[in-house]
C-alpha cells in the first residue's frame, strides 16, 4: 500500500480522497471569490453584500457544488430543491491538466477567484445575478478536485434577494 503525502497550502480547508480523486474544500477561496464578487459591485455602484450566510444555504450549496464536481456536465437547481433558502445561483467549472498541485500559493488561489467571478461576468445571465441590488445575503462554495494531472474547481454563488 502506498503512502499519499499531500502538502496543502490553503487555509481552512477539509481535505479527502474519494475513489482516486483528492478533494479540497476551501473556506479561504471561498471568501476570496466573494470579495472579488463585492469588488465587482462597487466598480459598479452597486451595494456590497454584507453577509456571508454560514448556515443552511451554505450546506445547500456544498452540496450541490459536490454533485456538480462529480458530473461531467454542471446542472442548476431543479426540481424538489429548486429556490429552497436562496433565490438566485451561479455556477462554474474550471478545468485543466496542466498537472497542479495542491500545494496552492495566495497568489494562484486569487487567480482561481478572479478567473471565477470574471467567467460570471462574462456570462450576462449570471453577471445580472451577482450584481444584482436586491442581494441581501450570498454564500460561495468550492470544491477542488485533482486525479492525476486533472484539477477542477467547481464553484457555486448562491444568495437571498429582497423583493422589489
Amino acid at each position: 500500500m502506498k503512502k499519499i503525502l499531500l502538502t496543502i497550502g490553503l487555509i481552512g480547508v477539509g481535505i479527502y480522497v474519494q475513489a482516486q480523486d483528492t478533494i479540497v474544500k476551501s473556506v479561504h477561496l471561498d471568501s476570496l471569490i466573494f470579495k472579488e464578487i463585492n469588488k465587482y459591485r462597487t466598480s459598479l455602484g452597486v451595494p456590497t453584500i454584507k453577509v456571508f450566510e454560514h448556515g443552511e444555504m451554505r450546506n445547500i450549496s456544498y452540496a450541490l457544488t459536490e454533485t456538480n464536481s462529480n458530473r461531467d456536465f454542471i446542472e442548476h437547481t431543479r426540481g424538489d430543491k429548486i429556490f429552497v433558502g436562496y433565490n438566485s445561483e451561479c455556477i462554474f467549472r474550471y478545468k485543466t491538466n496542466q498537472n497542479k498541485s495542491f500545494k496552492l500559493t495566495e497568489m494562484e488561489l486569487e487567480e482561481l477567484a478572479k478567473k471565477t467571478v470574471q467567467n460570471w461576468i462574462d456570462s450576462p445571465n449570471h453577471d445580472w445575478i451577482i450584481s444584482c441590488p436586491l442581494a441581501q445575503s450570498c454564500t460561495v462554495t468550492t470544491v477542488i478536485k485533482k486525479r492525476g494531472k486533472n484539477f477542477s474547481l467547481t464553484a457555486s454563488y448562491h444568495a437571498k434577494n429582497k423583493r422589489a
